[in-house]
């Protein structure tokens, strides 16, 4: 197979000299071969925007490292493809690390290292809490949407092709999303290490996006966003019609700021996916799944998703399930499994529908919830007072399922609440009332 080393054509592996351009055209000159290897050898390559290519394979070797650069101009601009996207109310642009529009057979392996250099764009750490304080409890860093230069958006991205291949990989310090799929068919990331600020805001580990045929195992995650997302945002995508299907999440370790999974986005369709052998070392809220996210529309229906073995601890809110802020009617949420759950949690769980919408067919099996005290600022009008609030649904079943009262807040007031919900299920399970006994946490922490 041809292989095509970037120092050949000028790269400079010193950690100063910007290779854009080397990097590029040791690209171009595999993609007009007719396909082969760009070798990365030992190093730090300093670099702008790389655009991939079919039938390419970029192999970072061990020692070698790609590093965004610091200088904004180096990057791609915003309107550099038709599928392109900024968000400046977040701080970010349409800047981008390595890209790949429309392309076939693409790998991208280790054993070495892209560094996104997000220090070089970041502001000073700011305090915040979301979801009742008990996400972004780490704190929280972005870029000033105010600022004239924003930062870069998401770090490595695949737009529509087929045939994409990441392993064997640490990415790392990404200024935005680290790995983005959108609209793409046969992924395979596999043992991917993704280290970045647990402050970093925006920072999501993988996001799946109106792609079909995935497969994401064996990665450890550590971010100051989510984990994995799974989404359904195609309106920027030539194939507007494209949903998000037949995905498979496994055997990874997630240490996540906010969500270890987020599943919703957009106003299409996701379904038909599986999450199985999960540990959460760290997460706000484990799984969230709401329909409808930001502006009002139609919603994202969310159905046939199953989740089998989860371990989790330092975990806030163990599961959410809403309709989200306004949908208008189309969107459903449906048959959703959980199984094999044991997680140490200091939040509730939520499954909340609207008037348009009522979740149905959610079922819990075979899970535990140790419900321990918050080791995170929590407001005191933000603390849940429920551990599991059920409103506006259809059809929730558990069964086998125990919570245990380890160590709690005071603040607890009862196990459940139901409101307005059609069929509830609920066999051997144990949910007693929380302990009458009321402590002080920051007492019970001294002794």
């Amino acid at each position: 197979m041809n292989c095509f080393d970037v120092t050949d054509y000028g790269a400079h592996p010193d950690g100063k000299s910007v290779n854009t351009a080397a990097i590029q055209a040791a690209v171009d000159a595999c993609s007009a071969a007719g396909g082969g290897i760009v070798v990365i050898p030992p190093g730090i390559y300093l670099t702008g925007t790389v655009f991939l290519k079919s039938n390419l394979t970029l192999r970072l070797e061990s020692g070698a490292v790609l590093r965004g650069s610091p200088d904004l101009s180096d990057y791609c601009a915003d309107d550099a493809y038709a599928q392109n996207a900024a968000c400046p109310r977040e701080g970010w642009c349409g800047a981008h690390l390595l890209v790949a529009v429309e392309q076939e057979n693409i790998t991208l392996t280790g054993p070495g290292a892209i560094d996104g250099n997000c220090y070089a764009f970041y502001d000073e750490p700011k305090e915040r809490d979301w979801a009742g304080g008990l996400c972004w409890s780490r704190g929280i860093r972005g870029t000033d949407p105010a600022k004239a230069e924003l930062r870069p958006g998401q770090m490595v991205v695949f737009v529509q092709c087929c045939g994409v291949r990441v392993e064997s990989l640490t990415l790392r310090n990404s200024p935005c999303w680290t790995c983005f799929f959108h609209g793409c068919r046969d992924v395979h990331v596999h043992s991917l290490t993704i280290d970045n600020p647990v402050d970093g805001l925006n920072t999501d580990g993988i996001d799946i996006d109106c792609c079909s045929q995935v497969t994401v195992s064996d990665c450890i995650i550590r971010t100051g966003d989510d984990g994995i997302t799974l989404r359904a945002s195609g309106r920027r995508l030539k194939d507007q019609s494209a949903v998000c299907e037949d995905v498979a999440v496994t055997n990874c370790i997630l240490d996540t700021s906010v969500c270890g999974f987020r599943i919703g986005v957009g106003s299409g369709v996701i379904r038909n996916a599986s999450i199985s052998n999960i540990v959460l070392r760290y997460a706000g809220i484990g799984f969230l799944l709401q329909s409808s996210y930001g502006k009002p529309g139609q919603g994202v229906t969310i159905e046939n998703i199953s989740v089998d073995g989860v371990r989790g601890r330092q975990v806030g809110h163990p599961v959410k399930i809403t309709a989200g802020a306004e949908e208008t009617g189309g969107a459903k949420i449906r048959r959703i499994d959980f199984r094999g759950i044991r997680v140490e949690c200091c939040g509730g769980m939520e499954i909340r529908g609207s008037a348009d919408l009522q979740p149905d067919g959610i079922a819990f099996r075979d899970c535990s919830f140790d419900v321990v005290c918050r080791d995170r600022f929590c407001r005191p009008e933000k603390r849940p007072k429920t551990f599991l609030d059920l409103s506006r649904c259809g059809g929730i079943s558990f069964f086998d399922c125990a919570l245990n009262w380890l160590d709690p807040d005071s603040e607890w007031e009862a196990a459940t609440a139901v409101s307005e919900v059609k069929n509830l299920q609920m066999k051997d399970c144990l949910f007693p009332e929380p302990p009458a006994e009321k402590f002080d946490s920051a007492d019970r922490r001294q002794s």
